[in-house]
């Protein structure tokens, strides 16, 4: 049970930050119980059946008023809406396929490509920092290309060692989306795709029903929910520039970290 209650802590902690929460509670998962890779990234996939919860909780009234507006004007929804039906049917389209052939994936492959994301976002925070300037593009501004983008960058998240944070993230900033409006995107956008990879792997694995696999989603959620409020006022409280390159710079240190472990 202790096992179970570090691993919900892990999930909670890493879920919203960019590093692959999936690739760290997978490898202590695997190191603890001596599990094979699918078994231990199956058991991390199902821990986000309780970090969901967290941004259903945070962020109740930014999703009821999107129903709202959808339930009143089903025929016209909203630009944000379209961004994220589309968004995660293109996450559907390629992770779904990387789902069912994760026993073949190298964790070293979706690690070394953590840490080239975080290369790369590093090399953007600093052209920022030199112009001055942040993203200003609000949610309402993307058109459905942009979903297409994210969306497979979050599908391709479910690689072991990839964050799928980090993906959204830095797809999302790159397409100069206000850093904020890209936080709330990225955690709007978990929500069914995690949902729909931790009911697969917890029907699939019998996970629905283990008491120590329950344990450790709960403890996922109450951390996730103080990880997401902490993540949100950092954010927005520090310059564009230098929020990019601690997103680049983290995603590094995870994928260092990933490679030790």
């Amino acid at each position: 049970m202790v096992a179970a209650v570090v691993l919900g802590i892990l999930q909670g902690l890493f879920e919203w930050l960019p590093v692959s929460s999936q690739g760290v509670v997978a490898a202590t998962y695997a190191l603890i119980f001596d599990k094979p890779l699918d078994e231990a990234v199956g058991f991390a996939l199902w821990l986000h059946i309780g970090t969901v919860p967290s941004v259903l909780v945070v962020f109740w009234r930014e999703i009821w008023s999107i129903l709202k507006e959808l339930l009143a004007l089903p025929q016209t929804p909203s630009a944000m809406f379209r961004f994220l039906f589309v968004a995660t049917l293109a996450s559907g389209v390629v992770g779904f396929p990387l789902i069912l052939a994760l026993s073949d994936i190298s964790v070293v492959a979706g690690t070394t490509a953590t840490g080239l994301i975080g290369a790369f976002m590093l090399v953007t925070g600093v052209v920022q920092m030199r112009r001055r300037a942040t993203g200003n593009r609000s949610h309402d501004r993307l058109a459905l290309k942009d979903g297409v983008f994210v969306g497979v960058a979050q599908g391709l998240a479910v690689v072991p060692g990839l964050s799928r944070s980090g993906m959204t993230m830095a797809t999302l900033l790159s397409l100069q989306v206000e850093r904020r409006d890209a936080l709330l995107l990225s955690f709007l956008l978990s929500i069914p795709a995690s949902l729909a990879a931790a009911l697969f792997f917890g029907i699939k694995d019998g996970l629905i029903v283990d008491a120590e696999a329950i344990v450790a989603a709960f403890v996922a959620f109450v951390v996730g929910l103080v990880t997401i409020k902490v993540l949100m006022v950092v954010a927005v409280k520090i310059n564009f520039g230098w929020f990019v390159i601690a997103v680049g710079s983290t995603m590094i240190v995870g994928a260092l970290i990933a490679w030790l472990l």
